[in-house]
């Protein structure tokens, strides 16, 4: 099935969609969710496993508990760390873009991480934090990068990730200047993404309800940030390129990315293992 939503955001399976469709859409500045793949339930699946024997309590019993501890963060760093090191995870993804007809030979991929995002005033857990509105390319610097973001249970719009259409083909004003990786891995509160202080209006913000096994695909040159609501939310996320991409597609331009360097060494190649 697709469904044409605002902003020509589209809902499609898997079997539906070529690697052609697939990143003409997304490098133009549209947003794809994709359901019904075997692929993703099998990975939240082994991810809810995970989750409990790390927690000792279901993914559906945690984000009910009044007030999460310094116990919770200190487990949610094991369970970052095991699930960026599983090669069934990891594997299994691969197999998913597979279906979307991607070339595991060609297709270079960052680690699946896994990130925690609490109510509004409540304490984060593990390294990533949620992110202010920014560019994965103000970081990374590559800009034929494509997001793959998926929650591991159902998401309403008030508690999920937001995306701003209206900036794809503008300048924003942001700090990648100045922002440093090393950094953030040495800081804990330092931000994981360059991000902009500019004031953006809620209205062009978009935002969406997904279900349990939906993947929201977009290019990382998109302005996207994480939405805070009432309710806790768990997801999964990762970024691949090509080293075709920027040959047989039209990748978005650079507008206001001032990093110094390209992050190759965060992309591996699906099928080799090396870097990008």
């Amino acid at each position: 099935m697709v469904q044409l939503y605002k902003d020509a955001i589209l809902k499609n399976s898997p079997k539906n969609i070529n690697e052609k469709f697939f990143k003409e859409q997304i490098f133009k500045g549209k947003i794809l969710i994709i359901n019904s793949s075997n692929q993703i339930n099998e990975i939240l699946n082994l991810c809810e496993r995970y989750f409990f024997e790390t927690f000792d309590i279901s993914v559906k019993k945690f984000l009910k508990i009044e007030k999460t501890t310094v116990e919770h963060n200190r487990l949610f760093h094991i369970l970052q760390k095991r699930i960026k090191c599983c090669k069934s995870i990891r594997k299994k993804f691969t197999n998913f873009l597979e279906d979307l007809g991607l070339k595991p030979n060609q297709t270079y991929m960052d680690m699946i991480s896994i990130r925690f995002t609490p109510v509004k005033g409540r304490e984060c857990l593990g390294s990533l934090k949620p992110a202010k509105p920014h560019r994965d390319t103000w970081a990374s610097n590559i800009f034929n990068q494509i997001n793959l973001w998926f929650p591991i249970h159902n998401v309403k719009k008030e508690h999920s990730i937001y995306i701003i259409p209206k900036y794809f083909k503008k300048k924003v004003q942001n700090n990648s200047s100045s922002w440093s990786y090393s950094l953030h891995k040495s800081k804990n509160n330092y931000p994981s993404v360059p991000y902009t202080r500019a004031v953006l209006e809620e209205k062009d913000k978009i935002s969406f309800n997904l279900l349990k096994g939906d993947v929201l695909c977009f290019s990382g040159h998109h302005l996207h940030g994480s939405r805070i609501g009432f309710n806790r939310r768990i997801n999964l996320e990762t970024r691949i390129v090509n080293n075709q991409d920027c040959d047989s597609f039209d990748i978005p331009v650079n507008l206001d990315s001032h990093s110094k360097e390209k992050k190759y060494k965060w992309f591996r190649n699906l099928y080799s293992g090396k870097y990008y």
